[in-house]
């Protein structure tokens, strides 16, 4: 047999810019390791971090201690707040147990539950895009729960419900990838044409935003 035919296919790996962590988990990343430096472990962490194994082994060999709710806290310890953010019912169970609380939220994910607070007081129905049982998506969701529905994927949409079509905006989970959401989005405003769109506040990640771009735009990326 011919050397030629076993010889290895070569091909091109493109990575997309900029790669690495979104600044929301450098931050989380970095509160749990002050809260170690600061006050020695074990420091309490409500569900992991960010999702990156790595990055959750190296913090647990330092100290932190990873729940999965407060219950799990002893009275009167320290607790972080994972980037995903929180339900208000979370802050207030913590408070129960007199928690020292150090939120680790990131602050796109805090705009969104400032946007979802809002809307809501104002009466509109809120159609967060997003997947069932995400931690951002179950804290969004208990922002404001008389207001908000679940809308996880495309098919989702024709089961929405809205009391006034003229009261309704979208919100989204942040980590969601652009191509992802705005399928949903469309969809929506199909059936909806008076939704309003929050693209300051509901937008993916800068960093998914920027990779997408260079991925749609590349001239050699056929994806």
């Amino acid at each position: 047999m011919s050397s030629v035919a076993n010889a290895p296919t070569h091909k091109r790996v493109l990575l997309a810019e900029p790669r690495g962590y979104c600044a929301g988990v450098d931050r989380a990343v970095e509160t749990v390791e002050r809260a170690l430096e600061k006050h020695g472990a074990p420091v309490y962490v409500r569900h992991e971090i960010v999702h990156n194994r790595h990055v959750v082994d190296t913090l647990a060999k330092a100290g932190a201690v990873f729940v999965e709710e407060t219950d799990q806290v002893p009275e009167g310890a320290i607790v972080v707040f994972s980037a995903h953010g929180v339900a208000p019912t979370v802050y207030a169970a913590a408070a129960e147990r007199n928690l020292q609380t150090i939120d680790a939220t990131c602050p796109l994910v805090t705009k969104v539950h400032n946007e979802a607070r809002r809307f809501a007081r104002d009466d509109y129905d809120i159609l967060l895009i997003g997947h069932e049982g995400h931690e951002e998506v179950v804290g969004t969701a208990g922002e404001a729960p008389d207001h908000v529905q679940l809308v996880d994927g495309v098919q989702a949409v024709d089961q929405v419900t809205v009391r006034d079509e003229n009261k309704v905006v979208w919100l989204s989970q942040t980590t969601l990838s652009v191509d992802e959401t705005m399928e949903i989005v469309e969809k929506l405003r199909q059936r909806f044409p008076s939704c309003r769109i929050r693209p300051a506040t509901t937008s993916v990640t800068p960093p998914r935003t920027d990779r997408w771009r260079s991925r749609r735009w590349h001239p050699s990326a056929n994806w």
